[in-house]
């Protein structure tokens, strides 16, 4: 039985079992069939190591990017974040069985969020530091050898932020000596597959961390020649930023950004942000618009709140309309520019809570970042696994099929 056999015998159960089945049944069907189809999955997998689901990179852009099949960064092309992979973590930690066949099934890149602080003398002792770097090492080899890109992507807390923030070239200091410690480290790496991503969402002003991004390019292209680098824009790595800045020079070079807009729809519910509008909103739509039924009922929720700013903040956010077209004119402007400046971008976060969404309206919206992303030219990558944003229930440790459905169309 082929893989693309099982993709096709699971699609109608898991379609079937969402119209037919409460939650707690649905899992369990969910479950028996994908146990079931898995054991074939892993039977083939000893005979094939190949991806039926469909090839490895962005197949209409061949000429256009290195991301197309056959490109030098062509599995950068669909991917996932893992921040379960951290030994502090201590949530779900998914075994191989289940990377093997999110693999087979079209995933090619995993992005590992790396607490930077961990490599800093600053914050950490040489024992914290060593034990941290044996875990990631461990978990490069694991992933790679599985026949996934991998992205080393530092991700620090507030702690780095605020000194980067505050005293920019003590935060550089701190990021260089990290990068220091995993360039010697990554010897036995992959340099086709192991990128380098210099810094998430980087916290200083706009300007300076672009000046410091070039720094730290060159700095990592004589230490660690070969290495492909992943840099993104500061702001919250948002596409226009990016469109608006000059490419910087260097070898091997990605260029990342972030997708979450519009935040009424993708953070609502946000448990961690009391006091914010977030926190008290749900049911909002995509597509949608201002005068769609489940965006007004969540205006009067908030003026009943007395938050009468952010009800009209997300009218003015909705009244051009949120859908997959609009979606597609953002990332329009970074296809642009990695098209004029002959260099690969990604969308390595976008992701929507489950907290207190419909679950079809997450599909529309995660269907048309994935789509707008591949119609413009750009890889990309989910956020998250099994958390609040996740692609995989951490309590079944199953896919969620209508996640499945809407990254991977061939599925």
């Amino acid at each position: 039985m082929s893989m693309l056999a099982i993709k096709k015998a699971f699609r109608p159960i898991a379609h079937l079992a969402h119209l037919a089945y409460p939650a707690g049944h649905m899992l369990a069907v969910l479950s028996a069939a994908f146990a079931l189809l898995g054991l074939v999955a892993a039977r083939d997998a000893r005979a094939s190591d190949t991806i039926v689901g469909q090839p490895t990179g962005l197949p209409a852009c061949e000429g256009v990017s290195s991301l197309a099949v056959g490109g030098a960064d062509a599995k950068l092309a669909r991917g996932f974040n893992l921040p379960n992979w951290d030994p502090d973590y201590t949530g779900y930690k998914p075994d191989d069985s289940l990377l093997k066949q999110l693999h087979m099934l079209g995933f090619t890149h995993i992005r590992l969020p790396v607490n930077g602080e961990r490599f800093m003398a600053r914050f950490a002792s040489e024992q914290q530091s060593a034990v941290y770097m044996a875990a990631l090492d461990a978990e490069v080899l694991r992933l790679s050898g599985m026949g996934y890109a991998v992205s080393i992507d530092i991700h620090p807390s507030g702690r780095f932020q605020h000194i980067h923030v505050s005293v920019p070239q003590d935060g550089l200091s701190l990021l260089t000596e990290a990068w220091n410690r995993i360039a010697e480290r990554s010897a036995s790496w992959s340099r086709s597959d192991v990128y380098f991503e210099l810094l998430n969402e980087p916290a200083a002003d706009a300007s300076i961390w672009w000046q410091q991004a070039q720094t730290l390019v060159t700095h990592l292209n004589a230490i660690a020649p070969g290495r492909k680098l992943i840099i993104g824009p500061a702001i919250f790595q948002r596409v226009e930023v990016l469109a608006g800045s000059e490419p910087l020079e260097g070898e091997g070079l990605v260029y990342a950004v972030h997708y979450y807009d519009p935040m009424d729809f993708t953070h609502q519910g946000a448990t961690w942000m009391q006091g914010s509008s977030l926190a008290i909103i749900g049911q909002m739509p995509f597509p949608g618009n201002a005068s769609s039924p489940a965006v007004l009922k969540q205006v009067e929720k908030l003026k009943a709140a007395g938050m009468d700013e952010a009800a009209q903040t997300m009218l003015d956010s909705y009244r051009d309309g949120w859908d997959a077209k609009r979606i597609s004119d953002a990332f329009a402007m970074v296809g642009d520019w990695s098209r004029r400046h002959q260099t690969p971008v990604i969308v390595n976060e976008f992701g929507t809570l489950t907290f207190d969404v419909d679950p079809h309206d997450r599909a529309n919206w995660l269907r048309a970042v994935r789509a707008g992303a591949e119609e413009n030219c750009l890889g990309w990558a989910h956020w998250d696994f099994s958390d609040g944003f996740q692609m995989v229930n951490p309590e079944t440790t199953l896919p969620d099929p209508l996640v499945l459905d809407s990254l991977l169309p061939n599925f």
